[in-house]
């Protein structure tokens, strides 16, 4: 099963739009104090996984440790995280969200959630389902290519195990 090459046009096309108009809708729309898109993900992030080392969470995201840096630190003088010491690696640092971030990240979604109501009134369940279904999915196919390989696999290594081929 293949994509016709106009199809992929017209969907990259579509994908890269809908993009521009997420960010423009944040950006204009978002209250001039309130953490801008690159500090909320982060935030979500850490709401989603729990504390973790700053290293994993520049490269979930796909930045550098000092951009990182500069990040972490305004959403700390902010008091949005908290960041101490990896007591297993004293060089890393563990980063966490606040209580305060916490409440700004459940504020900021909120506020999304309802300017999403308003723009898909008149959208049924059944729709929206539809339409998350598919996002997710492209997401999926989108970051699949970047998910972290193993060693044996940056290697041309088949990435199952010995076990799963005894079973085919």
């Amino acid at each position: 099963m293949s994509v016709e090459d106009q199809t992929l046009a017209e969907l990259v096309n579509e994908v890269f739009r809908l993009f521009r108009a997420l960010k423009s809708l944040s950006v204009h729309q978002t209250p001039t104090d309130e953490p801008g898109l690159a500090h909320v993900g982060i935030l979500g992030l850490l709401a989603r996984d729990g504390e973790c080392r700053a290293t994993d969470v520049a490269a979930t995201i796909g930045v550098g440790p000092s951009a990182l840096s500069r990040q972490l630190a305004e959403l700390d003088a902010k008091g949005l995280v908290e960041r101490r010491p990896d007591p297993v690696d004293g060089r890393a640092t563990l980063i966490q969200l606040s209580e305060a971030g916490a409440g700004q990240l459940q504020a900021i979604m909120q506020r999304r959630a309802g300017r999403m109501r308003e723009l898909l009134a008149d959208w049924s369940e059944e729709e929206a389902l539809q339409a998350l279904a598919v996002v997710q999915r492209l997401g999926a196919a989108f970051r699949e290519p970047m998910a972290p390989r193993t060693e044996a696999e940056q290697h041309g290594a088949d990435p199952r195990s010995a076990d799963q081929h005894a079973t085919e």
